[in-house]
């Protein structure tokens, strides 16, 4: 009490006291501010600095090892493409890498001085300094090469900047944290304490003691101040209860009172919303039956007004049948049990019609359990039976339907099927649920089909069309599918709901009207209409490729008289038969039809050259030559053929029908099982080349094809190392034919493989015939067609050719032309590993006029590389031709290769040979081809004396 008396005692402050207070709070303010600052922020500032300026130093040298790898990438890159001189190879590579927005320009420097090999310059505009590396093009040991990069830092510098923001961010965020810290540290041990300690002195000034004071258990002045302050606020606050202790159990009776009131209402609040705002129907019955209250929702399904219900037993809405039903579910389950559950009773409404619905009710009691009422809750089953009712008629819509339905969910995953799906696709339905709908695709179709298909009704929520569909035992049938998606409320798939119809009868049907529209009925070859469209179509073809195309009318030489002596049903078989034999002598892609009665007329569809049309008219003279056997009768027909070639004998159907139908009567005033052509000067031709083509086949029974042989020296020496057989015909009228006028026909004709084989043997024979006389063993080379090189018994043949003439293996040579070998790369490999094997010399002949490649000549392990003697005829004038020759002849040294030039005439031609280091010559300076036994004398000079 002394020392409460001391402190009311003390004399308020003055405001010149709390000024001053006011200006010391702001000082220690200003002067923590100025404290934070130097000791904060300053050396976080200069940590910044430093920080950043390490970041720099890291960036940069990351930068500059990203430029090196770059640049060691590219060099390792173009290695391959320098060494083969193949800017194709090379380009690709430096498009990708000035992709990198950090490159401005790539230059490719080869070992040859001059231009660069590639140069690419980045047309943008920089951004920042430039920096070039360069860095050679090592092959080996070898330097091939130089790659040099020039790079725009301007993306050093964004980065760096990028990274000075992330740190002046960091540092930031560090500092605020700090401040944070500090001011949260200063608030809890002074400022907080100081405002509780002024909002005690205020409350006591006030003579407010219903604040709870805080516990002080600090020992310095401040705790000392408060606890001062709380023994103060202890006495301030026992006087007040003293003067209040009476009023306290009056206003708490007050406030009970009144939250009494509130539960109350609200309670009340409560029920009537429910009962109110419920969506089933609703009433409440005392003990009797008697309606005492009824909500909105029963009056609207009974169609009464409140009035009519309340204080009505409520049995009387009830119809008579079930009156009984629902008295006893009232008696014995709510009564009872205090509850029942759903049962279905029919309420009648005024106009005497039955409201089924579905019943339920719950006794109702007081605070002392003791019961009071009962609620009863009815719910409408009109829907609901609707419902139900639908459900079922779509069940049995479902099972009894014709088509096949499918339901597939939303995972793809197929949920039910109908009877109609079982036994149109085979699947039960205990295997197909659960499965994917993918079960049904024909594996043969493309995927790509189907997942069109999905995509399109995902997207427009349904598709329809035909799709091939396969059954359970793998037959695959045509199928007409109607898809249509059903989405929920979201908008998502639910489910997808297929149709599926077997429309395989349909197209039969479809085809057989579309076969007796386009085909002939009696010989089952495309009719005119038909005919006269495929015919068109390939001329417009032809007209967009400058293609030839040829029609060939036939017509059957006395064929009325047959119709007329032997009857219109022999004719018809013979008819049949002719169209059979006419298929057989076509060749792949052409068609023939029949125009009526006994005329037929055939489209070539793939004609190289007009005389190839001949080709196919002699095959079928050759198919209707052989008699006809009909019963007892033997009949032999000969046809009539004219030819027509577009577009030198016409440019539309019309045209060329007209003109090879004119032909045909041509051939007929010949003496008919002939055919001609529309012009003279083809069918001369054309003769002519039958004719030439039977006497090759004859040339060869007869013995009548000859080899020249053409040296082969060394430039340095002069010295005979070998020779090319040429084959030559001695034709029994025309004299000495050059294989330039036969080996294309020979070629065509399917000659030049027996022609070949005897070009083989008959070198390797004469080679061993000199070397017994006692000539200088040399090489013989002998040239390899196509149609040679790819055959499987080609190692065989040659293999059997050498054993039988007893020829050593390497003495003999093989030469195939570049476009030859580069046909099937991987077969042509595996052919020259097994002929080198065997101890033979290979060559390519023709080098550098088809697919000259380094990548070739890698893979290929040859011997020899034959300059074209397009290239050899006009060096050294022609700039071109002598950088190529000179080209092939350094890269061929280099690969460690022989060559060889073919066609040298001139002693110029051979001094830029010879300067150039190419190996050995052949041409008409050295000798013109010769026959064996001319060669021979050639052969005993030992050597030959080139120009000075």
């Amino acid at each position: 009490m002394d020392q409460a008396r001391a402190t009311a005692d003390l004399p308020p402050r003055s405001d010149a006291e709390r000024s001053q207070t006011v200006r010391h709070r702001i000082s220690l303010r200003q002067l923590f501010i100025l404290v934070v600052a130097g000791g904060v922020l300053i050396p976080g500032v200069l940590f910044t600095l430093l920080m950043l300026e390490g970041r720099r130093v890291e960036l940069t040298k990351q930068f500059r090892a990203e430029q090196e790898r770059m640049l060691e990438t590219l060099a390792l890159g173009l290695r391959q493409p320098l060494w083969d001189l193949s800017i194709n190879a090379g380009q690709p590579l430096v498009d990708t890498t000035l992709k990198d927005p950090r490159i401005v320009s790539v230059r490719v420097d080869g070992s040859f001085p001059g231009e660069p090999f590639i140069a690419k310059v980045r047309p943008e505009r920089r951004t920042g300094s430039v920096t070039q590396l360069e860095q050679p093009v090592r092959y080996g040991d070898q330097i091939i090469g130089k790659v040099a990069i020039e790079f725009d830092d301007g993306e050093l510098d964004r980065r760096l900047r990028s990274q000075a923001k992330e740190f002046v961010l960091l540092i930031g965020l560090e500092l605020g944290v700090s401040l944070f810290l500090i001011l949260l540290l200063l608030n809890s041990r002074f400022l907080n304490p100081l405002r509780r300690l002024t909002e005690q002195a205020s409350a006591l000034t006030d003579h407010d003691a219903s604040f709870a004071p805080p516990e002080w258990t600090r020992d310095d002045e401040i705790g000392d101040l408060g606890r001062r302050l709380t023994w103060a606020r202890s006495e301030l606050s026992r006087l007040i209860r003293e003067l209040h202790d009476k009023n306290e159990a009056l206003e708490q009776d007050i406030v009970e009172r009144m939250h009494t009131e509130a539960a109350l209402r609200a309670s009340e609040a409560k029920y009537r919303e429910l009962f109110v705002s419920n969506l089933d129907g609703i009433c409440v019955v005392d003990l009797q039956g008697a309606v005492q209250d009824v909500n909105p929702a029963l009056l609207a399904l009974l169609g009464l007004q409140h009035e009519d219900m309340v204080g009505r037993p409520f049995i009387q809405c009830v119809a008579q049948p079930w009156r009984n039903h629902d008295e006893q579910m009232i008696q014995t389950k709510v009564m009872v049990d205090g509850h029942c559950g759903e049962y279905e009773i029919d309420l009648i409404r005024p106009d005497h019609t039955h409201l089924p619905v579905s019943a339920k009710g719950v006794l109702m009691r007081d605070a002392d359990g003791k019961p009071i009422g009962i609620w009863r809750i009815f719910r409408d089953l009109i829907e609901l039976k609707a419902a139900a009712m639908r459900t079922e008629l779509a069940g049995k819509v479902f099972d009894n339907t014709a088509e096949a339905i499918m339901v597939v969910g939303a995972d793809n995953h197929i949920k039910s099927v109908n009877r109609a799906f079982t036994q149109m696709l085979g699947y039960p339905t205990e295997v197909v649920l659960g499965s994917t709908s993918a079960l049904l695709r024909d594996p043969e179709v493309d995927p790509r089909v189907y997942e069109n298909i999905n995509r399109q009704y995902i997207n427009e929520g349904a598709w329809q069309g035909e799709v091939p569909l396969r059954r359970k035992s793998g037959e695959v049938f045509p199928a007409w599918v109607q898809i249509n998606v059903v989405r929920d409320v979201t908008d998502r798939i639910g489910e997808v709901v297929t149709l599926i119809r077997d429309i395989s009868d349909a197209k039969q049907a479809q085809e057989r009207i579309l076969q007796l529209a386009r085909f002939d009925a009696l010989t089952e070859l495309p009719n005119r209409r038909y005919f006269r469209d495929l015919a068109e179509a390939a001329i417009d073809e032809a007209k967009r490729h400058d293609e030839q195309r040829a029609l060939i009318f036939v017509d059957l030489d006395h064929f009325k008289t047959i119709n007329d002596s032997l009857g219109h049903d022999v004719g018809d078989r013979l008819l049949k038969e002719v169209a059979v034999r006419l298929n057989h002598a076509l060749r792949a892609g052409d068609v023939v039809g029949r125009l009526g009665g006994d005329e037929f007329v055939i489209l070539l569809r793939h004609l190289d050259k007009s005389e190839d049309a001949s080709y196919v008219a002699e095959r079928v003279l050759e198919r209707l030559a052989e008699s006809f056997v009909l019963d007892e009768h033997e009949l032999v027909v000969t046809p009539s053929l004219g030819l027509a070639v577009y577009p030198v004998d016409g440019e539309d159907y019309d045209t060329l029908v007209r003109n090879a139908d004119a032909a045909m009567y041509h051939a007929k005033e010949n003496g008919r099982n002939t055919f001609s052509f529309y012009t003279a000067d083809m069918n001369t031709k054309a003769r002519e080349i039958l004719a030439l083509e039977n006497q090759l086949r004859r040339a060869l029974e007869r013995n009548e094809f000859v080899l020249h042989y053409q040296p082969q020296v060394e430039m340095e020496t002069g010295r005979i190392v070998g020779v090319e057989a040429l084959v030559r015909w001695q034709h029994p009228e025309r004299g000495l034919v050059g294989p330039m006028h036969f080996i294309p026909i020979a070629e065509q004709r399917g000659l030049i493989g027996a022609i070949g084989q005897w070009v083989l043997r008959e070198a390797c024979m004469q080679n061993l015939r000199w070397q017994q006389a006692g000539l200088p063993p040399i090489e013989v080379a002998v040239n390899l067609s196509a149609v040679q090189f790819y055959r499987s018994e080609l190692v065989d043949e040659i293999a059997r050719t050498l054993n039988e003439t007893g020829l050593d293996a390497r003495w003999l040579a093989l030469e195939v032309t570049e476009s030859v070998i580069v046909q099937d790369v991987e077969s042509t490999i595996g052919t020259l590993a097994a002929l080198k094997r065997m101890g033979l010399k290979l060559a390519i002949d023709d080098f550098g006029t088809g697919y000259s490649s380094l990548n070739y000549l890698k893979r290929f392990k040859v011997d020899k590389l034959k300059i074209d003697r397009s290239f050899v005829m006009d060096i050294p004038g022609d700039s071109d031709d002598s950088a190529i020759t000179r080209a092939v002849i350094h890269l061929s040294r280099n690969l460690g290769l022989y060559v060889i030039a073919e066609g040298v005439e001139t002693e110029e031609q051979w001094r830029f040979l010879r300067q150039e280091g190419c190996g050995e010559v052949q041409g008409y300076l050295v000798s013109r081809p010769l026959a064996p036994d001319d060669l021979a004398a050639f052969l005993a000079q030992g050597r030959w004396q080139p120009p000075a």
